[in-house]
């Protein structure tokens, strides 16, 4: 579907332009400044259709400007090359994957239990969310851009481990690397299809081990599922035809068809 993102940032420039509102603390740089917004998201949204319906090589920057319905010189006010907005397109979809989680982060209070659910989704998102595998892929980002969680959030959830007496860690940054670098390496042999769930159990069985839990304590969170998280329907579709991506809503459409063990 088009959306002339670019008319009605004009329209509205204008609007307020003539007709200020009294008192108002919106500023016509904060106009400005939603005006590129704007126009980003339309040319992210023009490529990653595109790539889904042709592929990446087959679609030229012209096309893509104008899908989104944007000058071709617009484009480079904003990306150098085609490869740059394939790479702005796979960190805004693993940002979006990061943004869905949050609110059920933000409920968990034990750190062990965050970092265990934290883990068990973006590995169930490699298994699931097909057009982040078929982006990347298709894009030739899957070995640059990896599914991870942002190792600064990771960093803080093992401080409030420590702080909190959940956690024994000598180097909280050196195992946040160890952790991370675990994750990739899982979540890699997830994409190419070398990993399934007992190899996912099996790395946060020993994540949590290595942040200093019992071993027992360990097994027992790794049981644990997925609460319902809620998903940004754009983000979340799934092929039902050659060419038909259909929106998912609920990570338990996702976890029905993986058995995991609660």
């Amino acid at each position: 579907m088009h959306f002339k993102f670019r008319d009605t940032c004009v329209k509205l420039y204008a609007r307020v332009s003539l007709d200020p509102i009294k008192g108002t603390s919106f500023k016509m740089d904060d106009l400005e400044s939603e005006k590129r917004n704007i126009t980003k998201r339309a040319l992210l949204e023009s490529a990653r259709d595109l790539v889904a319906e042709r592929g990446s090589d087959r679609i030229s920057i012209q096309e893509i400007t104008k899908r989104a319905d944007v000058a071709t010189g617009t484009y480079y006010n904003y990306f150098e090359t085609k490869r740059d907005i394939f790479v702005a397109v796979a960190l805004h979809l693993r940002s979006q994957m990061q943004s869905d989680l949050e609110p059920v982060r933000n409920k968990i209070k034990d750190p062990a239990m965050r970092v265990t659910i934290t883990l068990r989704y973006y590995f169930n998102q490699a298994f699931t969310h097909y057009e982040w595998r078929e982006f990347t892929k298709n894009t030739g980002l899957s070995n640059e851009i990896i599914l991870h969680q942002p190792e600064k959030e990771a960093l803080q959830d093992i401080k409030e481990g420590i702080k909190g007496g959940r956690f024994r860690v000598d180097d909280p940054s050196f195992t946040q690397s160890l952790v991370i670098g675990i994750v990739k390496h899982v979540i890699g042999q997830i994409e190419s299809g070398k990993a399934d769930e007992s190899c996912v159990n099996f790395a946060i069985r020993s994540i949590l081990q290595m942040l200093g839990l019992p071993e027992l304590v360990s097994q027992a969170l790794t049981q644990t599922p997925l609460p319902p998280i809620a998903a940004t329907k754009r983000e979340r579709r799934e092929r039902i035809g050659d060419n038909v991506l259909a929106p998912v809503t609920s990570i338990s459409e996702y976890t029905s068809g993986l058995h995991i063990k609660s």
